[in-house]
């Protein structure tokens, strides 16, 4: 199997056990570096086939979706998994704030 599917699977399943959808810093910060990059490319592709839809439906890129994609195309993946975990450290007691909110907050304004 391929490591990047073996990833997102031992996210998915550790995120199962979890009784929310909804991955804040707790669980952020309970996954490994493997597990959070595998968040994020998941994250990362559901942007990406969203856009694309717009596009074969001749709709405009979701704003949230293309501010994203502007704010971080310039960085890693380990670059986005480190910044993430920087803000929950710096901010312990928002670890029940959704990962996608800091997401949203640390690359999608600009």
């Amino acid at each position: 199997m391929h490591r990047g599917v073996s990833l997102a699977l031992a996210a998915a399943s550790a995120l199962a056990q979890s009784t929310s959808l909804v991955v804040t810093g707790n669980h952020w910060m309970s996954a490994s570096a493997d597990e959070r990059k595998a968040f994020l490319a998941g994250a990362t592709n559901m942007i990406m086939l969203e856009g694309a839809y717009a596009k074969k439906n001749n709709l405009p890129m979701p704003q949230v979706g293309a501010a994203l994609i502007k704010g971080a195309d310039t960085v890693r993946l380990a670059d986005v998994e480190a910044r993430i975990t920087r803000w929950y450290e710096a901010n312990p007691g928002s670890l029940s704030k959704p990962v996608m909110a800091v997401i949203w907050q640390e690359f999608g304004k600009r």
